[in-house]
């Protein structure tokens, strides 16, 4: 009797490891990574994704340095220095960009990141109402 009650815990998490491992089905969350989302929405050839995906890692890396150059001093910055930085951080992905997209494509970038912070300082839009 003891045997099968011993032997139902290892089953049981044999299965939830088995299903933790498999990937999950269906699109990637919120439309994907960012720089497919960006290629979808602003209409970007293979080189502009391509140079797109450079420009948006390097930002990546100067940004985890700059954290961890932060965490290595143990002190955090004021609100000042971080909305100074933010925007300087911006200015230069805008000008890396700007060498890469159309000015068109530029104009829609700025706009989806209009959105974004929108959506970051209030969170999303309401749903539309239902035809009810």
């Amino acid at each position: 009797m003891k045997r099968p009650i011993l032997v139902l815990p290892v089953v049981l998490l044999t299965a939830q490891l088995a299903f933790a491992q498999q990937a999950p089905s269906g699109p990637p969350p919120r439309g994907g990574p960012p720089v497919e989302r960006m290629a979808r929405e602003l209409g970007l050839d293979d080189t502009q994704k391509a140079e797109v995906k450079r420009i948006l890692e390097q930002q990546r890396a100067a940004h985890d340095a700059e954290r961890k150059r932060y965490e290595a001093t143990g002190q955090r910055p004021t609100p000042e220095e971080m909305r100074t930085t933010f925007q300087q951080h911006d200015q230069e992905l805008l000008q890396a960009l700007s060498g890469v997209l159309t000015a068109d494509q530029l104009t829609k970038f700025k706009a989806m990141q209009a959105q974004r912070r929108e959506h970051m300082r209030h969170g999303p839009p309401p749903p539309p109402p239902s035809g009810q």
